[in-house]
């Protein structure tokens, strides 16, 4: 049985509509952009739904003109998928961290597990430097200076790629 999306109530026709649009506009890259984290289709499938359930909520914040629409839909995939993380098993049987995205990125995967793991605190679980240090029994200046190493990583991992 495939899961179903639920809304809280019942919507409006133009909520319905407002959420149907968004779902046509992003779901495909969104469901993509959860697949390269989970590594596992219906897990991705899952969250993706798990997103989309919770956009009645968000349409106002959504509709906002200056908001980068895409950018909060990722946001709330980040939310949901901090559960992935946090526990030890997930759905799929692998451990979290077999299953985290820096298997097939070659920058992240060149950062030493503490680079890793402040990088992708922040970056897939959205926690701020200052939750990281009191986490890691550090200051927010060293978590600070982790991240910058994690992006000259990066970068240099970028410059290293040529183009044919």
């Amino acid at each position: 049985m495939k899961p179903q999306l639920q809304t809280p109530a019942p919507l409006s026709q133009s909520k319905a509509a407002v959420i149907r649009t968004l779902y046509d506009n992003y779901a495909a890259t969104l469901l993509g952009y959860i697949f390269e984290v989970v590594q596992n289709q219906l897990v991705a499938e899952q969250y993706l739904i798990a997103v989309f359930n919770d956009v009645p909520n968000e349409i106002e914040e959504l509709s906002k003109t200056d908001m980068n629409v895409f950018c909060r839909l990722q946001t709330m995939a980040r939310q949901k998928m901090a559960d992935f993380f946090e526990t030890p098993d997930n759905d799929t049987g692998k451990k979290a961290e077999q299953c985290m995205p820096f298997l097939n990125n070659k920058p992240i995967s060149l950062m030493t597990p503490l680079q890793r793991q402040v990088f992708c605190d922040i970056y897939y679980q959205c926690k701020t430097t200052s939750h990281i240090a009191k986490e890691l029994n550090k200051t927010a200046e060293e978590i600070r200076k982790i991240l910058k190493e994690c992006f000259t990583i990066i970068r240099n991992g970028r410059n290293d790629e040529k183009i044919h």
